[in-house]
């Protein structure tokens, strides 16, 4: 949302306006009998949402702090709320008093959706803005290419548009479903780790609320920073960043704007040779956010003809809070000539960022910050959740972490870079922080050079996208081998790749109900076992019929590992529902008919599942996919020796035993979350807590 929504009635069954607010005019109601409700309505409150305006007024965001505020609530806290000081996991996040007003992160690629449909949040998210799927880029005043964009095989096609702020509110109300709340103005002002003599919560942090003063002591297995580009945790440990620092600035102005620009509602980017560039992201209820380019001289220039005196820093830098709407409006003309723009509404956000500062340590070209979040967030979770509670080594899972991550992060610096300084006629070297030399600073990598012709410009592009436009999707992302990737050099059962995200075909699930394999891989902590079994009949039947016997043991490594607990089997077939009822009712596949969920690869060769996963339906192929849908090993059915020796690489046998699900607290930046499950086993926060666990997180 960029504005308050306004009010509706749905009186003759569909939304029309309405002259008034229910929840201010209608507080209290009763019943013919003079009875009042029980029910009390939260307050609500506006909150403008910038701190630059324009002349057409002032935007504002209503708010309901007693939903969304956590422990800062107006109301107070609510008696259930009763967390630990002494938790699996200290999750330290910023210290806002309640969610994201406005700005920030704008839109959210395919792989963060369908990191969310597993946490059954996707449909909250993508159902919110508008869908970009077509691109245009102009250079000094010429379309050099429209095209449709951002498609790939995910059911998610395309970019959602959806504001920071919004999201936060999902994951909040999701929260609050699970008995959690977010501690907010709380701080971690110190930690130490204490090895000896402390037991199994060797991290002894200091928190305090900033708004009460109150502090208090967490122990902790594990201390997460998620604390922002500012992160005390990060300065703490001495991590540095980096990068190249650059003078581009991006001014980024979020309002509705008249224009005669033919592609106002389109995902666009302006070059000017001259004056730099420019990005459209259209947003929601009309909006649009306008990512402007603009240089020290540049800023200079306006600085002098608007009598500015401290436009500029006395480092040279621009002072970012100088800059007024009217002179960014200005600049975005420049770029846009021969077209132009001007304001058609009030200002929802504007902010100026530079590209390559401790704030932004990669540009705001590709949408990668939320992006990669979630993604960072769903790599850590199960792996120290499964930490945690004993049941993974810590020497052989939490190394995978930053070895998986830091090459995407890597990645994303250079392809970041590489697209800004298109956009930005610049050409500073790229970062190549995958290459390292001995004195611990970045080689760079030099920028494409460019020859300023249109067909140059189009060979770029095309260079460009052809190698790039599934990672701007967030879907081309693959790991090193590892404990949990088995490696190229590893035998497969499948054309699927391990340590790729695994692909996700149409299937059907029965008689009345089709969908996704992806719908039936839910839960932040469990691993899938995927088994194609063909059509379950001829020489696929006798390595259907070995593993079968594997998993029904009670000393096999499906019960040895956590069962049901940890793995969601799935056994895929080229048979029709009817048909699988009698080829399973045999006592040989008694472990698959009893352990497993039967899914139904009843498409065409050209399209159903064993084509998407490239099987052999004369031997089939298991394929165990990690919790965050990347695929981990596949293998032969009948190999269950190669299944047992990747499990037994990083996970410890429980031998069966009934293991207790505790909670985890969150508090605003630090999380702690009380009982966080779902039905389908997903932890709130995203950790599993399978054996007695719990977090702590603060924000």
């Amino acid at each position: 949302m960029a504005r308050s929504l306004p009010s509706y009635t749905w009186e003759r069954g569909f939304r029309e306006p309405l002259p008034y607010a229910p929840w201010d005019t209608e507080r209290r109601q009763s019943n013919e009998h003079g009875q009042e409700q029980n029910y009390h309505l939260p307050p609500s409150k506006e909150q403008l949402t910038s701190t630059v305006h324009n002349p057409l007024g002032l935007n504002v965001m209503r708010t309901w702090p007693t939903l969304y505020d956590g422990t800062n609530s107006p109301h107070g806290i609510p008696t259930w709320w009763n967390p630990s000081n002494e938790v699996d996991v200290l999750i330290c996040g910023d210290k806002a008093e309640g969610p994201l007003l406005a700005g920030r992160a704008d839109g959210v690629q395919p792989r963060f959706l369908e990191i969310l449909h597993s946490w059954d949040l996707a449909e909250e998210v993508h159902e919110e803005g508008p869908l970009l799927d077509h691109t245009v880029i102009y250079k000094d005043g010429q379309k050099l290419y429209y095209n449709r964009s951002h498609q790939s095989d995910s059911r998610y096609r395309g970019l959602h548009i959806i504001t920071q702020g919004q999201i936060e509110r999902i994951y909040i109300r999701d929260l609050l479903r699970h008995k959690t709340l977010v501690e907010r103005c709380t701080v971690v002002d110190s930690f130490e780790t204490q090895h000896t003599g402390h037991g199994t919560h060797p991290v002894r942090a200091s928190v305090r609320n900033e708004k009460t003063g109150k502090e208090e002591t967490i122990r902790a297995k594990f201390l997460v920073g998620a604390d922002g580009a500012g992160s005390s945790i990060r300065k703490q440990l001495e991590i540095p960043f980096d990068g190249v620092s650059t003078d581009i600035y991006w001014a980024i102005t979020d309002c509705k704007f008249e224009t005669d620009f033919p592609y106002i509602t389109t995902f666009g980017v302006i070059v000017n040779s001259e004056h730099g560039g420019c990005i459209i992201v259209p947003r929601e209820d009309g909006f649009t956010r306008m990512y402007t380019q603009i240089g020290v001289e540049r800023a200079k220039e306006i600085a002098k003809s608007h009598g500015h005196i401290d436009s500029i820093k006395a480092n040279g830098r621009i002072n970012e809070h100088s800059l007024s709407a009217e002179e960014i409006l200005e600049q975005t003309n420049r770029i846009f000539a021969p077209y132009t723009l001007k304001f058609a509404s009030p200002i929802s956000w504007f902010a100026v960022w530079r590209s390559g500062d401790a704030a932004h340590v990669h540009s705001v070209m590709g949408a990668f910050g939320l992006n990669a979040s979630i993604m960072d967030a769903s790599n850590l979770a199960w792996k120290i959740g499964l930490i945690s509670q004993s049941r993974a080594r810590l020497s052989a899972l939490a190394p995978t972490y930053d070895a998986e991550r830091r090459l995407f992060a890597q990645r994303i610096i250079k392809v970041s870079g590489t697209y800004l300084r298109f956009v930005c006629n610049s050409y500073l070297p790229v970062t190549d922080l995958e290459e390292v030399q001995g004195d611990g600073k970045s080689k760079y990598q030099e920028a494409p050079q460019l020859d300023g012709t249109p067909d140059g410009d189009l060979k770029f592009l095309g260079a460009f996208f052809g190698a790039q436009d599934k990672f701007l999707l967030g879907i081309d992302a693959p790991y090193p081998e590892s404990s949990i990737n088995a490696g190229e050099e590893a035998e497969r059962a499948t054309k699927v790749k391990n340590g790729v995200r695994a692909p996700n075909p149409r299937i059907c699930f029965g008689v009345g109900a089709t969908g996704y394999l992806y719908d039936k891989m839910r839960g932040a902590s469990t691993f899938h076992i995927l088994v194609f079994g063909s059509d379950l009949q001829g020489p696929v039947r006798r390595e259907l019929v070995a593993f079968s016997a594997a998993i029904d043991r009670y000393d096999g490594f499906f019960t040895r590992f956590g069962g049901k607990d940890l793995f969601s089997l799935l056994l895929v077939t080229k048979v029709l529902p009817h048909e699988a009822d009698e080829l399973l009712q045999h006592e040989d596949l008694k472990g698959l008919r009893e352990h497993a969920t039967v899914l139904y690869d009843d498409r065409a060769p050209d399209e159903d599942a064993h084509y998407w996963y490239g099987v052999n339906h004369a031997k089939g192929a298991v394929v165990l996919v990690r919790p965050d849908l990347w695929v981990g090993i596949s293998t032969s059915p009948a190999d269950v020796q190669a299944i047992i020796g990747y499990l037994d690489g990083f996970l410890v046998p429980i031998h069966g035993e009934e293991n207790k699900i505790d909670g985890v607290k969150l508090v605003n930046g630090v999380n702690g979350l009380g009982n966080g499950y779902d039905h389908h086993g997903k932890a709130l926060d995203g950790i599993d807590h399978r054996a007695p666990a719990s977090v702590k997180s603060t924000a």
